[in-house]
This record gives C-alpha cells, sequence and structure tokens, in this order.
C-alpha cells in the first residue's frame, strides 16, 4: 500500500487512531508499541510524518525498525529545503545528517556550565575564601566562554535554519534574544577582566556593574537552557 504525506498525517495515533512512520520511502506502523505512546516518541517525534532524517540523527539508527511491521511505502514528492541556506549546504546536510541536529547540543553546554560556574566561583570568593584562585578561575573560564559562545549562537541559528525552516518560534525568538544579551554580557566582562585584572577584587563605583553582570549571567543562562529544553522535550498538553 502506497501512502503520500497527507494521507500518513492521518496516521498520528491520537485519540485512538493508527501510528504510522515513514523511513527511506517504508511505512511502519508503531500502533501499540510502548516507546510510542498516543503516537508520541519520546515526547518529541510525532507519529503521521516521514522520520527519515530523524532516525539518521538518532543515536539508535535503523537497527530499532526490524521488528516492526511494514505498512507499504511512502509517494516520492518534491522535498521542501530549508530557506536561506546554499545548496552547498543543503547538500553536505543531505549527506551528512548528523549536523542537522546535533552540532548545536554538542557545542551549546560548554558557554552554559562556563557561565554557571564562574559566578559560584565569585560569591565563593566575595563569601567564604578570598583565594585568588577563584578569581584566576573566573578570568580563564571566561576566556573560554568568549570562544565558545559565538559557536553555540551559529550552530543554534542552524538548527533553526534546518530544523524549524526559519519558522518564527516564541521559544526561539526568546532563546535568540537572550542569547544576544548573554553575549553582550560577556563581550562587557572580558574586556574589564583583560584591561583592569583586579577589578573583581574590591570593586567600587563603576567596577560593581561587573561583578553583577557575571551574577547577571547565571540566571540568563538558565533560562536559554530551560527554552533550549522545552524545544527539544516539549511538554505535552494533557486533556
Amino acid at each position: 500500500m502506497e501512502f503520500d504525506r497527507e494521507s500518513l498525517a492521518k496516521h498520528d495515533g491520537q485519540e485512538g487512531r493508527q501510528a504510522l512512520v515513514a523511513v527511506d520511502g517504508k511505512v511502519y506502523d508503531v500502533t501499540g508499541n510502548r516507546l510510542w505512546k498516543n503516537g508520541t516518541h519520546m515526547n518529541r517525534h510525532q507519529a503521521g510524518v516521514d522520520l527519515t532524517e530523524a532516525i539518521a540523527a538518532s543515536p539508535h539508527g535503523m537497527d530499532v525498525l526490524k521488528k516492526i511491521q511494514i505498512r507499504g511505502t511512502l509517494a516520492k514528492d518534491a522535498e521542501d529545503k530549508p530557506p536561506f541556506l546554499s545548496l552547498w549546504l543543503i547538500n553536505f546536510l543531505d549527506a551528512y545528517p548528523f549536523f542537522k541536529r546535533h552540532p548545536h547540543p554538542m557545542v551549546v553546554h560548554f558557554p552554559m556550565a562556563i557561565f554557571i560556574i564562574a559566578p559560584v566561583f565569585l560569591c565563593w570568593y566575595y563569601l567564604v575564601n578570598p583565594a585568588q584562585g577563584l578569581l584566576d578561575a573566573v578570568f580563564y573560564l571566561y576566556i573560554l566562554g568568549t570562544l565558545s559562545l559565538p559557536a553555540a549562537i551559529g550552530t543554534g541559528i542552524l538548527s533553526w535554519l534546518v530544523n524549524y525552516s526559519g519558522k518564527a518560534n516564541p521559544l526561539i525568538i526568546r532563546k535568540s534574544i537572550f542569547s544576544i544579551f548573554l553575549l553582550i554580557f560577556d563581550v562587557i566582562i572580558i574586556v574589564a577582566l583583560v584591561v583592569k585584572p583586579a577589578i573583581l577584587q574590591n570593586p567600587s563605583g563603576w567596577e560593581m556593574l561587573i561583578p553583577a553582570l557575571i551574577f547577571l549571567c547565571l540566571p540568563l543562562v538558565s533560562i536559554i537552557g530551560e527554552h533550549g529544553g522545552k524545544l527539544v522535550f516539549p511538554v505535552l498538553k494533557t486533556k
């Protein structure tokens, strides 16, 4: 039996409907599969769609489909390509689907960890033990943050173009705005630390802005991470 994308979409596994997914032109029946409760897999993938690219980028690969019954084939049609991407990049992503999903999650965790640890070290310096090593650690953490943050933002933009077709999404918009603020804070902090290395020891006057920005980075990066989590694992609405 041959399915087109419109007929496949009707088998989304919700409200008692059959749950079908397409992979590499074949349509598989995942109805009743414990990993596809209500037609949803891992709070991320919905039945009724072509998951060829998603499974190619997943950690388990095609092996999980060997025991799933094939119901038919998926009719070929003109594939929509993400906008704003050059042909060479589209061809590269088609050849290596790993880069459609994984670069951003791999890169983004570095600046997130850095901007969380740095204010913790600074708080320890002010409240527990004023050891110079803690301030040195904050300085080098911001060096690493300055190097990794642009890469995280760049791969995030690529993921938005590839996986969301560059379409507006409230979560992505807010995440982008907060990321820009984080980048601005980072630039101000690193410039201040380079120009005046001892600025965090006993700040006064305008110098208080620098530790304040360092502490503000903690809730800011937490909000960015929370938004990213909602994009990857959206909260399902229950009736």
